[in-house]
C-alpha cells in the first residue's frame, strides 16, 4: 500500500474543513467544491485497485456513521489516527 501521506492529508483536510465550517464568512458551495477536489486528489494518489477499494470502503463507513448520527465516532477515529502520527 502507498505511504500514510494520503491518510494524513485527508485528516488534515477534515480538520481544516471543520475549522472553515465554523467560519461564518465562508461560501458553502465554494467550500464543498474544495472538499470534492481534495477527495479526488486523495483517491487518485492510490495506484492499485485494492487501494482504491479500501478508500471507497472507508468513505462508505464514514457515510454510514454520519447517516446514523454518529459523527462523533468518525471524529474520534480521525483524532486517534492523528495522535498516532504525532507519536511517530
Amino acid at each position: 500500500m502507498s505511504s500514510i501521506k494520503p491518510l494524513e492529508t485527508l485528516k488534515n483536510k477534515v480538520k481544516e474543513a471543520v475549522t472553515k465550517a465554523l467560519d461564518t464568512d465562508i461560501d458553502l458551495d465554494e467550500f464543498k467544491e474544495e472538499v470534492w477536489n481534495d477527495l479526488s486528489a486523495i483517491y487518485y494518489k492510490y495506484e492499485t485497485e485494492e487501494q482504491k477499494k479500501a478508500f471507497r470502503e472507508v468513505m462508505y463507513e464514514i457515510c454510514e456513521k454520519i447517516k446514523e448520527g454518529k459523527w462523533d465516532s468518525v471524529y474520534k477515529k480521525l483524532y486517534r489516527e492523528e495522535q498516532k502520527e504525532k507519536i511517530f
